[in-house]
């Protein structure tokens, strides 16, 4: 096997969890990881190096990150293999049956606003055999309302520890089915909340308590949430 890119506790999470998904929704026919915000390419890679994945498509912004990411594949033989785009989000990236979409590290609204564009020029069809692995850096409560009144049913969520920071991660496939999360469920999580067994949930947990209770001194909202925990 050639050479591969470390990467780091919270991709090489993203990165399991987002192809754990993949086949348990998809299986072989999920063919094509599409990486948003792709950084240097490094999730690209450990997709085509492994062999988890026959193509990817990698995004980015901003130009020096996107040909980076072109530099790595190529320079790894990948070049047939991958398309790389600098592009805001999916905007010019058409989705197809069994994609796996991984948005690693950017903030949750701009992942709701990747996501609604998304939706706006993709069929229900499409949308449905859509895998989305989303590790967001901020809002992620919000990022749950929108996931659950637009019809996506959060599959999974997990977390992982890396340097100190604890980094929640989601996967959500589109039903159509519209959902309403209690409070509770839009801070601490719909999925988290079943896995208080497991000792880094319960660690995210209690630190999740102490920012809120200092956030509940201004927030009416979670000085509710506050009164149920």
């Amino acid at each position: 096997m050639m050479n591969r890119m470390q990467l780091t506790a919270r991709l090489q999470k993203v990165y399991d969890t987002a192809r754990m998904w993949r086949d348990q929704v998809n299986g072989e026919a999920g063919q094509r990881l599409v990486d948003v915000g792709s950084d240097h390419g490094y999730v690209s890679l450990e997709a085509l190096i492994t062999g988890d994945y026959a193509k990817v498509v990698a995004t980015d912004i901003h130009k020096d990150p996107a040909q980076k990411t072109r530099e790595t594949l190529f320079s790894h033989g990948f070049g047939e293999k991958s398309t790389v785009v600098c592009t805001d989000g999916l905007k010019g990236v058409d989705l197809i049956e069994g994609d796996t979409v991984i948005m690693a590290g950017l903030g949750g609204n701009n992942m709701m606003d990747i996501m609604s564009a998304a939706y706006e020029v993709t069929s229900p069809e499409i949308l449905k055999s859509v895998v989305w692995c989303l590790q967001p850096q901020k809002t992620i409560e919000e990022l749950r309302v929108y996931l659950s009144a637009n019809g996506y049913e959060i599959k999974d969520e997990t977390v992982i520890n890396d340097r100190g920071l604890f980094y929640p991660i989601l996967v959500a496939v589109y039903d159509g089915v519209v959902r309403d999360l209690t409070l509770y469920e839009k801070y601490f999580g719909p999925v988290l909340k079943t896995k208080t067994d497991e000792a880094i949930v319960a660690e995210y947990f209690a630190k999740l308590h102490d920012i809120y209770t200092l956030r509940a001194r201004g927030d009416e909202e979670i000085a509710e949430l506050m009164k149920t925990v």
